[in-house]
């Protein structure tokens, strides 16, 4: 099972062991039915060792039979269509650690929704989790108001690179842009050879750049300045005064925007977006002493890593109850895991794992070096199982 986690397809197996793929697969599923769940684990070991931030993202899982599901109040939406001929889905909302990229707490739901976040949240708090702040993408809607249900101090930060691809997508200005660089640099490589009067041919092509270049920066030029000045908050802005200096160059840009400019509108958008969500977007600025990342990376990488890469080798699964399994199956392996190419502030956590850096207060007698953590989690789970209810 470990080699299959690790990304070795069951066809592959098939030709290392000469087990076919239908038995590898049934003694997988047997195997992964066995696991504790990721998140009772996190309860027994309790993590000391935490940051108080968590990164939430979630992932699609396409899922060809769904299990009926209790009714709630309130409408619920399934997950849409995202890849595949299957339309129906779950997805997996693992809820990571920044610093020491643990997932105490991972939940499947149909889509990303208020009522199955904030379940998550509870769970979270049940693990004696205290959080301080969180960074997702805007699209997660409600996420800040339903993490202040539970959490009723913490702090929400949106991430950067969701937020301005969601600029770059308002006023698709990019491709403008990349002409003319391009045209930019056929100019610069002319040199000055336009300016003798007998090189006919560099002086009508010198004459062709500068007229575009001239009309695209007529056409586009607001929409490259707000751009910049919007990377120039995102990644440079380090305090309130220069956040407060930069507010005041962006609506002096903005207000000398000419009305009758064709892109106005979406850069009227893009202002108003701002202000609206200002305390989200410069929540890592106005907040220094929680600390928090301007981007969701970390937990995008582990998504595509290690839940992608094998969802995509797999082609999704035929029943609710398998995905559910795989997916604690996965999160069991990622905790168990060793660091080996983490780099600049997290350069210290290479050669042990997520859960060994929690610094869990009960280890039950696990060995870390060793890391033989299938059969650890199968007693762990039989033990829980014969225990007397409280």
């Amino acid at each position: 099972m470990k080699d299959h986690l690790h990304r070795s397809s069951y066809r592959i197996l098939e030709s290392e062991t000469g087990v076919s793929r239908k038995a590898a697969c049934r003694k997988v599923n047997a195997t992964i039915a066995e696991l504790i769940h990721s998140n009772d684990l996190t309860l027994l070991l309790n993590p000391q060792n935490t940051s108080g931030i968590i990164l939430l993202d979630g992932k699609y899982v396409p899922v060809k039979e769904l299990e009926e599901q209790e009714r709630r109040d309130g409408l619920i939406p399934r997950s849409g269509k995202r890849r595949g001929k299957t339309k129906k889905g779950l997805v997996v909302l693992p809820f990571m650690d920044y610093f020491t990229h643990d997932i105490p707490i991972f939940i499947i739901a149909l889509s990303e929704n208020s009522w199955d976040i904030e379940e998550g949240f509870k769970l979270l708090k049940a693990t004696g989790y205290v959080l301080r702040g969180i960074v997702c993408d805007e699209s997660m809607g409600l996420i800040a108001q339903v993490a202040r249900k539970v959490f009723p101090e913490v702090v929400t930060q949106f991430c950067l690179t969701h937020y301005s691809k969601c600029i770059d997508r308002c006023f698709q200005a990019k491709g403008a842009k990349r002409s003319y660089r391009a045209m930019e640099n056929k100019l610069k490589r002319l040199e000055d050879s336009f300016l003798i009067s007998t090189r006919h041919h560099d002086r009508r092509e010198a004459t062709r750049l500068t007229n575009e270049m001239a009309a695209l920066e007529f056409e586009y030029g607001f929409l490259w300045r707000v751009e910049s000045l919007f990377a120039e908050l995102f990644w440079s802005a380090k305090t309130e005064e220069e956040v407060t200096c930069w507010e005041d160059r962006f609506n002096e840009a903005v207000e000398a925007v000419p009305r009758n400019y064709p892109y106005l509108k979406q850069i009227k958008e893009r202002y108003k977006d701002y202000y609206e969500k200002r305390d989200f977007i410069l929540a890592s600025v106005l907040n220094p002493g929680v600390k928090l990342p301007k981007t969701t990376n970390l937990i995008e990488g582990f998504n595509s890593t290690v839940l992608e890469i094998r969802f995509t080798s797999i082609r999704g699964f035929e029943k609710e109850k398998y995905a559910r399994a795989y997916v604690n199956a996965l999160i069991l392996n990622y905790r168990f895991h060793k660091f080996t190419d983490c780099k600049k502030q997290f350069r210290n956590l290479n050669g042990k794992s997520p859960i060994q850096i929690s610094n869990p207060l009960n280890d039950f007698g696990f060995d870390f070096t060793r890391n033989n953590w299938i059969p650890f989690c199968k007693n762990l789970r039989k033990s829980v199982k014969n225990q007397p209810p409280k």
